[in-house]
This record gives structure tokens, C-alpha cells and sequence, in this order.
């Protein structure tokens, strides 16, 4: 119940997450923080291009495709991370007699891993779990803006996947993310989609 409530959360209001983040992050620095001890990062990966493999009824789908996410990290111990994750991820395809058909995935969840600053740089392995929902729109038949033939999918989805990802501190508060995750989604029973994807954001630390 509460990983769904992530995911509903992370795919329709990741501006108020980036929004949160920078609120807090400009509320001050704690006595931690003096010493040089991060509390949390989070924002914005606002350029995820990826690339889609799974299929449908009709055919498989191979293309690319592009999304947007957000992510917070707690810094529990040193070398401990634990936080949330969420984004969406969508890529059309050719189809029949049709460029306009897509396939869709909105997921949130949590992660755990590992990670290590030095100087500028942070690094963090993770591995995060979550739910999703795909949704794809397959057009059969299409004459300008009339479908003649089309189908709707929209099934829950049990979301894993890797993550590894580079942080370089622009300035204390303020870094440069850089990271890919592997997106791995099991629904409608049987189906599978894949997804490797690189993000770009910013975050904010405190």
C-alpha cells in the first residue's frame, strides 16, 4: 500500500517534490552540516532518454524513448543511503499504418545502497522497488487524426531495477546528477519491459 501511494505520488507531483527540496534546503544548515555531514539530496532528473524493449499482442517494441523523474536521498550512514524514486518513461512506435502509437511506464518506489563522497564527487549503487503502471496506446489503422483501429492497455506493475549514479557539487548545496538505472517492470502476468535509461538533474543537498 505505501509503495503505491509512492508511485501515484512520484508520477503527478514531481514539481512539488523539486519545490520541497529547495525550500528546505534553503531553511539554514544544522549543527551536522557544519561538520561536513550531508543530511539529504533530493530534486529533479528532468532528461531521461532510454531505451524501450518489450511487446504487446501485436508486435515488439524496440525504441527510444524519453521521460522525466525526481529522486530524494537520505544519507543514513556514512557510506548508507536510503530514499525514494520516481519518474515516467514513455516511447512511441511505429505501428501498422500508424508512427503515433506509445508505450508508457509511471513508477515510484524506494531504494537502498551504497555510497562515497570525495571532494566534489559523490557516488551511489542502489537498488530500488516499487510499483508502476504501463500504459500503451496501439494504433492498427489511422486516417489523419481518426483511429480506425486501435486498442488501450493500462495494467499495475511490480518496478526493480539497478541504479549507479555520479554527483559533482557545483557549489555545497546545489549538484549535478548523473545517473542510469536498468528499469525491469513485470505486468499483465507474463509481460516484461525493459528499459536501460540515463538521467540528468539537479539536486539539492543539505
Amino acid at each position: 500500500m505505501i509503495i503505491k501511494i509512492l508511485s501515484r505520488y512520484f508520477t503527478g507531483k514531481l514539481v512539488a517534490l523539486f519545490l520541497l527540496c529547495f525550500l528546505l534546503n534553503s531553511t539554514g544548515f544544522s549543527q551536522e552540516d557544519k561538520k561536513n555531514h550531508l543530511l539529504y539530496s533530493g530534486g529533479m532528473l528532468f532528461f531521461q532518454p532510454g531505451y524501450t524493449m518489450t511487446k504487446n499482442e501485436f508486435q515488439s517494441v524496440e525504441s527510444l524513448g524519453i521521460g522525466i523523474g525526481g529522486l530524494l536521498r537520505f544519507y543514513i550512514k556514512e557510506h548508507l543511503t536510503l530514499g525514494v524514486i520516481g519518474g515516467n518513461q514513455k516511447t512511441s512506435y511505429s505501428s501498422t499504418n500508424s508512427d503515433n502509437s506509445y508505450i508508457s511506464l509511471g513508477y515510484g518506489g524506494v531504494f537502498f545502497g551504497y555510497t562515497l563522497l570525495r571532494d566534489k564527487f559523490r557516488f551511489c549503487a542502489a537498488v530500488s522497488l516499487g510499483m508502476g503502471r504501463i500504459k500503451n496506446l496501439h494504433i492498427e489503422d489511422q486516417n489523419g487524426v481518426v483511429l480506425n483501429s486501435a486498442s488501450f492497455y493500462s495494467y499495475p506493475a511490480k518496478v526493480a531495477y539497478p541504479m549507479l549514479s555520479f554527483d559533482y557539487f557545483i557549489t555545497k548545496k546545489i549538484s549535478v546528477v548523473f545517473q542510469t538505472i536498468y528499469l525491469t517492470a513485470h505486468y499483465n502476468k507474463n509481460d516484461l519491459y525493459f528499459c536501460p535509461v540515463f538521467q540528468l538533474g539537479i539536486v539539492f543537498n543539505r
